[in-house]
């Protein structure tokens, strides 16, 4: 009884998609999602034809809320995937399966959620931010445009932020020289029969003694990323595929490269005073060798997303001079009140910033549950095996949600904002841009923050070329190439 694109015959659901005999051929990703809310509702459901099972796709917030509160959903497991094919050869288990794992991850989102543990990674972070700051301002060429290196670089930064939150060490990632491309290893601009091709980073070209460890944990991360390894496709679960056997490989280095930094520092624990970025690894401590599954898998999720939020944060306030220049003023505002010796003011309008390019720009689509047990939704009853895909992305651009829902407004996020476009009015699981259990909720608007209050300080962004578009792999991210101006701050 639930709205839905019929089964085609004979096909798969992506035909929906395709040129000709398809609904929906000219999207892609959340403009995907939109399209199918607008034409059957809030409640979607694609029945199974030549897919294993039926999925159902929430577009309103408080039925998102009936499927969390319900108690019978899961995280479904991708029992062929390259990365749970590595995890049992490497006789380990994902921490995502289990109950024992269930309530080490919401301890952990309990950790990273509580403000006092947090204020100890300011610093940490500060510092990572600076140094990514600094990289990036030697990147600068012709009339100060930022070159290709753009986004390996902030790759460094996610990982090296994500690093020290975990491991409460700083890992190298923003270690060496920066490298700026000449004539002779500036990547050729790709055409369209380059579409498929991934792209290769500048580490990728350099031979691996060229690299300390945690630059190869950067180019393990884009090849990842790049190579969509951890997306499931024809390819990605076909296990005698060249594309299995490399993402394999990929999988061994990474998880490889995250137990030596694991091990130096449960060593930094041990030979050295307590630093207020090592509170969480000092209370992981007596998991020991297991938190090696949890900070792999830590990596894996989250440093593409957050890499490619800090870019759409980029983009967003490179094309408000306006709310740039106000985060701008209070950034030198808290420097001179801390030259005063007054109290270090927090930064609110730079986090709403943060907010509001999260809420825009969201990196998922949403999260997928599967039923483990009947249901009701919205008065339907929802059997046992169907995957529920709660469409977040969607639903932080509401208009019945947010006012002027599709303009980057941070000043909704703040106290003296206009009532009207104020987020309190929104749902609470309107915007939710990594779903409502990821454990780094609480703490990836700080990063964000740390980044671009450094940015600001010296710097003003400007986006100099056509808009971008936005492509689906993994995560929603821009696609380049970037036009980014990084001018100096007036």
């Amino acid at each position: 009884e639930i709205p839905g694109p019929i089964a085609l015959p004979m096909l798969r659901h992506s035909a929906h998609v395709l040129p000709r005999i398809g609904s929906f051929h000219h999207t892609v990703g959340l403009g995907l999602l939109e399209g199918l809310r607008e034409k059957y509702g809030d409640l979607v459901r694609l029945a199974k034809a030549s897919r294993t099972r039926p999925v159902l796709y929430v577009f309103d917030p408080e039925l998102m809320r009936e499927v969390y509160e319900s108690g019978v959903t899961e995280p479904p497991r991708w029992e062929r995937s390259p990365l749970s094919h590595h995890r049992k050869i490497a006789g380990t288990h994902c921490p995502f399966q289990g109950d024992e794992s269930k309530a080490i991850w919401a301890a952990i989102r309990a950790l990273l959620q509580d403000g006092t543990l947090l204020k100890n990674f300011n610093k940490a972070f500060d510092d990572i931010a600076a140094d990514a700051t600094r990289r990036l301002s030697d990147l600068r060429h012709a009339e100060n445009a930022l070159n290709e290196e753009l986004e390996t670089e902030v790759y460094r930064w996610a990982l090296e932020t994500i690093g020290v939150m975990i491991f409460g060490i700083r890992l190298g990632c923003l270690d060496g020289a920066v490298h700026v491309p000449t004539a002779l290893n500036r990547t050729p601009e790709k055409t369209s029969l380059d579409d498929d091709t991934p792209e290769v980073c500048s580490l990728a070209k350099r031979s691996l003694h060229e690299l300390n460890l945690a630059e190869r944990l950067v180019r393990c991360s884009r090849e990842i990323a790049d190579c969509n390894y951890l997306v499931r496709s024809e390819k990605t679960l076909k296990t005698d595929s060249h594309v299995f056997n490399s993402a394999l490989k990929a999988f061994d280095r990474h998880y490889s490269l995250t137990e030596h930094f694991l091990l130096e520092a449960l060593n930094a624990l041990n030979t050295s005073e307590l630093r207020p970025e090592q509170v969480l690894i000092d209370k992981l401590r007596p998991l020991q060798k297991r938190i090696l599954h949890l900070a792999s898998d830590i990596f894996l999720a989250g440093v593409e997303p957050l890499a490619h939020t800090a870019l759409s944060m980029f983009y967003h306030l490179s094309l408000h001079p306006a709310q740039q220049q106000r985060a701008h003023d209070q950034v030198i505002w808290a420097k001179e009140s801390r030259d005063a010796g007054l109290e270090d003011p927090e930064l609110t309008y730079i986090a709403a910033c943060a907010k509001e390019a999260l809420r825009v720009h969201p990196a998922t689509g949403g999260v997928v549950r599967r039923s483990r047990e009947e249901l009701v939704v919205g008065g339907y009853e929802i059997p046992v095996g169907v995957d529920i895909v709660l469409a977040h992305g969607v639903t932080s651009k509401l208009d019945k949600q947010w006012g002027r829902s599709k303009a980057f407004i941070p000043e909704r996020w703040c106290n003296e904002g206009w009532e009207p476009l104020k987020a309190s009015r929104a749902h609470p699981l309107a915007s939710m841009p990594f779903g409502e259990a990821c454990p780094a909720t609480g703490i990836v608007g700080n990063m964000l923050t740390a980044l671009a209050t450094r940015m600001l300080d010296k710097y003003r962004l400007e986006w100099h070329g056509p808009a971008p578009s936005m492509t689906t792999n993994g995560v929603n991210k821009l696609h380049p190439p970037y036009y980014f101006v990084l001018q100096n701050a007036a």
